[in-house]
């Protein structure tokens, strides 16, 4: 599962809740179950929730989805609705949107696309990016375009780099392996 924020209960949503939403269950990757992404987790009940609750590992246990954690966004943004579910992922400066493979496009639709745009301008500015995960594929979306970057494999990392264009230098995403030096700069 990915990053999460040590304390991130304290900064729940008052009234919001899972209910019956599964979505992390099965959007999500969990390494300590073997659970790849995008895959219902052998664990989970889609109609009651995990049947080993009690017994969860410490990724589900310390996960909250976006929807429990943004004030500004409604009902149509909880996971089971919309079937995006908004992670911000700390260690990669990015806010990451799992889309249920069943429905990829969902995140183009509105009133979603637009404060997706908008989340994307703010990230770029602060030096992050906005990237959407339809099962193992990957589109970076930024103010300008959308990059659409095709299957990426766990080992593998999406590096923001400077492109020549007939309009300038623009920022460009490309993916590269994990042993890329341009990593470590």
């Amino acid at each position: 599962m990915s990053d999460h924020t040590p304390d991130a209960s304290s900064e729940l949503v008052a009234g919001r809740s899972c209910d019956s939403c599964t979505m992390c269950c099965k959007l999500l990757s969990i390494d300590v179950l073997d659970k790849p992404r995008g895959q219902w987790c052998t664990h989970c009940d889609k109609k009651r929730g995990c049947k080993i609750y009690d017994d969860r590992p410490e990724p589900c246990r310390d996960f909250y989805c976006g929807y429990r954690r943004i004030k500004d966004l409604d009902e149509r943004w909880k996971p089971s609705i919309s079937k995006i579910l908004i992670n911000y992922e700390v260690s990669h400066n990015r806010i990451a949107l799992h889309i249920d493979p069943d429905r990829p496009d969902a995140w183009r639709e509105e009133p979603f696309y637009s404060t997706i745009k908008e989340w994307a301008r703010t990230a770029e500015a602060d030096g992050g990016t906005v990237v959407v995960w339809a099962g193992r594929n990957v589109t970076v979306v930024s103010p300008r375009r959308d990059k659409n970057l095709g299957a990426i494999r766990d080992d593998q990392f999406i590096l923001p780099v400077h492109a020549r264009t007939a309009r300038g230098t623009e920022l460009d995403y490309i993916v590269v392996e994990a042993d890329d030096p341009r990593l470590k700069s």
